[in-house]
């Protein structure tokens, strides 16, 4: 680790604190001289940090550039030793983790974040927009999973782990729209893909890897979306894109820790958008409308179509919402 980054350590670890040239030299060893060129080019890189006199340098609290000592500094401990890896741009976090995945260098836990996506993916094959300040990230959990039940309720426990993080830092009504985004009011928040890899001789998947976004501050969303899509933050941000990423980060660790536990898909019904909604959706090709009753521990959708029963397991839904728009 270079100077630099053991000083950023500090820094993020005592956020908001002064730290006196000298306390920081001694800490680690070095001359005052070298504190001051390294806390320079610290904030060349566009970090605040702030000289005070008699006191010391300190990083202001809204300093929001991601780095992986920024994000260590905020992780549960049970997490500070997990592969982290800060891109200023890249194509996609998930496109990144499954490239380090077949290059043998990820592990599990391993989280991947950017400052912005240049291809952003959503489900079937849509884009999601992914401009700086943003929150694009993606955490691979190697597991080996023998039931179908199991592997179907990981992106249901990455929207609560959303939720919940959004619940904590806000006081915005965050709810799910299965299976994959997280709505407030009518606009979407957050988009989930989660990709697996699979290991062909035994035809079960091993790695998987989720990958999440969410719009975190107001942007000048494109004309396609912005009548569709939300920030976390209409204003300044009261947080920083750190901190919620590792609370998303560990919410989601905890509750794919036991894979056989499903009790956490309670609080996903609870806040879900389509349970007692009419919604729409395609089966071969054949659009069809139906109520749902009920999502059961696997994350699958009990419709009914007319009187039908039918599990809905996959796939793309509208929901006919009071008013009768569709989302």
């Amino acid at each position: 680790m270079t100077l630099k980054k053991d000083i950023l350590t500090l820094f993020e670890t005592d956020r908001g604190k002064a730290l006196s040239g000298q306390q920081i030299a001694d800490t680690l060893g070095v001359s005052r001289n070298s504190v001051w060129k390294a806390v320079k080019a610290l904030q060349q890189d566009g970090y605040k940090i702030v000289a005070t006199t008699n006191k010391g340098y300190i990083l202001d609290e809204s300093n929001d550039i991601l780095s992986p000592e920024s994000i260590k500094a905020r992780l549960d401990g049970r997490y500070s030793d997990k592969q982290i890896t800060v891109f200023a741009t890249t194509s996609s976090t998930n496109a990144e983790a499954m490239k380090m995945l077949q290059d043998g260098k990820i592990e599990h836990g391993a989280l991947i974040v950017s400052d912005e996506q240049t291809q952003g993916r959503g489900r079937m094959g849509k884009t999601f927009f992914s401009p700086k300040s943003g929150i694009y990230m993606s955490v691979c959990l190697c597991k080996r999973i023998e039931n179908l039940s199991d592997v179907m309720i990981i992106t249901p426990a990455a929207a609560v782990a959303v939720r919940r993080a959004i619940a904590k830092f806000t006081d915005r009504d965050a709810r799910i729209k299965w299976v994959n985004d997280v709505y407030i009011g009518k606009k979407k928040v957050c988009g989930i893909l989660t990709q697996a890899d699979i290991d062909f001789e035994s035809g079960k998947a091993g790695t998987f890897i989720v990958g999440i976004g969410v719009n975190f501050v107001n942007q000048h969303f494109p004309d396609e979306i912005k009548d569709m899509a939300c920030a976390l933050f209409e204003d300044k941000p009261t947080i920083t894109r750190s901190e919620m990423i590792a609370e998303i980060y560990t919410q989601l660790m905890e509750l794919t820790d036991d894979i056989t536990n499903h009790g956490f898909m309670d609080e996903y019904k609870k806040y879900s958008l389509v349970i007692g909604n009419r919604i729409s959706y395609a089966i071969n090709n054949e659009q069809k409308t139906g109520i749902v009753e009920d999502i059961d521990s696997s994350g699958g959708l009990i419709i009914d179509e007319d009187g039908k029963k039918r599990t809905l397991t996959c796939g793309e839904i509208s929901i006919k919402s009071a008013d009768g728009s569709w989302i």
